[in-house]
């Protein structure tokens, strides 16, 4: 390693940990506690930013305990839809409230950086928006704390997915969620392929592709949202989600490769194609709390009406194994 090489990662690692100490200080002084339930027994932790998610939020709890979460933790960003009465009688449920910019605490991450050091760290951890659900290898029969668990023994502190749009095969505005449904019934279709990957030192693989592309950015393919994420850490205090949970510090969490190969890795399922895309895009464009002047919601607000199901691209869900087949997912030595 040359010395400017070792001058350089000294110096990304002091600016780092100043930032990472400067960003809880400021973004966590922004979270109200309004129920604090940890216990010290909860091995594994979820972490999630909320707003108005209600018609959603049955299934998510259901979805994510079933696979062994022992405790949810909310950021309620200013939810108005009864959440607050949901969560209340809940002994697993914990919630903090802010009502403070989501664009500007980096897309609601950096509140979650905060509480992920404050309680999450040395347990597994969870990270997931409540239309993100995920799926991995041997699910079936196997928690999360068992996938935790070979991570561990291989010396991976996480798990690399790759984020899956579900769709329909009706138009988007009519493709209507009831409270609590099955988002995987409704939605039950995604690109087979087209996903295009990078790589660099930071961010290791960068991904983009499936519907985001080739239906709302074909003219403008850069500006693909990245599907490259990391939803399961064995947290560390000095750990830190760059940008949402598509990239993180360290930048070695970042590398998806090992010497001896491949490793285990998921899928992220993302439920957002749905009827209340509508209501949501309104409200995000007033807002203006999204990325890009919250462009991507623009481009869904004049496509609202198309269906994203294409024949000989789209493929219908059947399991765990079939993401295997395609490549899409990998098993790894995780037999």
């Amino acid at each position: 390693m040359t010395r400017k090489l070792k001058h350089r990662l000294v110096s990304s690692r002091a600016y780092n940990f100043i930032l990472s100490r400067w960003q809880n200080l400021r973004f966590g002084n922004q979270l109200r506690c309004v129920q604090n339930r940890l216990g010290k027994s909860d091995a594994c932790i979820l972490f999630s930013c909320i707003r108005n998610e209600m018609h959603r939020i049955d299934f998510f709890y259901r979805y994510y305990k079933e696979l062994g979460v022992d405790h949810f933790v909310f950021v309620d960003n200013g939810s108005t839809d009864g959440f607050r009465e949901w969560s209340a009688d809940k002994t697993d449920v914990s919630v903090w409230h802010t009502d403070k910019g989501y664009k500007k605490a980096g897309f609601g991450i950096y509140w979650c950086n905060y509480l992920l050091q404050k309680h999450g760290t040395g347990k597994l951890c969870v990270t997931v928006d409540p239309d993100e659900f995920l799926v991995y290898p041997h699910m079936e029969t196997r928690t999360l704390k068992g996938l935790g668990q070979h991570l561990k023994e291989i010396g991976r502190p996480c798990l690399h997915v790759l984020m899956l749009d579900a769709y329909s095969d009706r138009p988007i505005d009519a493709t209507v969620m009831a409270p609590g449904a099955d988002p995987f019934s409704l939605c039950p279709y995604f690109d087979r392929d087209g996903y295009v990957q990078r790589s660099n030192y930071m961010s290791g693989t960068f991904v983009q592709g499936g519907p985001r592309l080739r239906a709302f950015n074909r003219d403008t393919p850069k500006e693909a949202p990245a599907l490259n994420k990391m939803p399961l850490v064995w947290w560390q205090k000095h750990y830190r989600y760059q940008s949402s949970a598509h990239l993180m510090w360290p930048w070695p969490l970042n590398k998806t490769s090992m010497k001896t190969g491949i490793p285990v890795s998921g899928a992220l399922f993302h439920f957002k194609f749905v009827s209340s895309l509508r209501e949501k895009v309104e409200e995000e464009m007033a807002r203006r709390q999204h990325y890009g002047g919250s462009r991507e919601y623009k481009r869904y607000k004049e496509n609202i009406r198309t269906a994203l199901y294409l024949e000989g691209v789209s493929a219908k869900y059947e399991g765990t194994d079939q993401l295997v087949r395609l490549g899409l997912m990998h098993v790894g030595e995780w037999v």
